[in-house]
């Protein structure tokens, strides 16, 4: 399934390239688990910040919202898993991305991929052998 990026932050740092800061922090959490509770997230959260049970709650909500999370009732408590893994959620952002672009500025973005490929030799053999594999499918 894919997820549908809102907004894209160039500048900002990984995850939060297209999540809140917070919804990262989360995000990064519950990758590391296959199902957790508000409480496991909000327990490993607050050793490292100040921060309330509430606003943990209300993230992974929009996160499931965003169809990043699946909550399912067990009990007395709601719990979480998520949709995709993390490398799945960053081949959909670049997919979408990279469309997005080059929908609109084909030129631009193939002149400027070329040019930041030739900064790398490594880049370049990663493209070489990403091409091959496609080509032998």
């Amino acid at each position: 399934m894919r997820r549908k990026v809102t907004e894209f932050r160039p500048k900002g740092q990984g995850l939060e390239k297209v999540l809140g800061q917070l919804e990262a922090a989360v995000m990064e959490v519950i990758w590391q688990s296959e199902s957790v509770t508000v409480r496991d997230v909000y327990e490993r959260l607050k050793a490292k910040r100040n921060i309330a049970y509430t606003t943990v709650m209300t993230i992974m909500n929009r996160l499931a919202e965003k169809n990043l999370l699946v909550k399912e009732r067990r009990g007395l408590a709601n719990v979480f898993r998520p949709t995709c893994t993390r490398q799945e959620f960053e081949d959909g952002v670049a997919a979408e991305v990279l469309d997005g672009l080059l929908e609109a500025y084909t030129d631009a973005a193939f002149s400027h991929f070329v040019s930041w490929l030739k900064e790398d030799e490594s880049r370049i053999a990663e493209l070489e052998r990403i091409i091959q594999k496609r080509r032998g499918q």
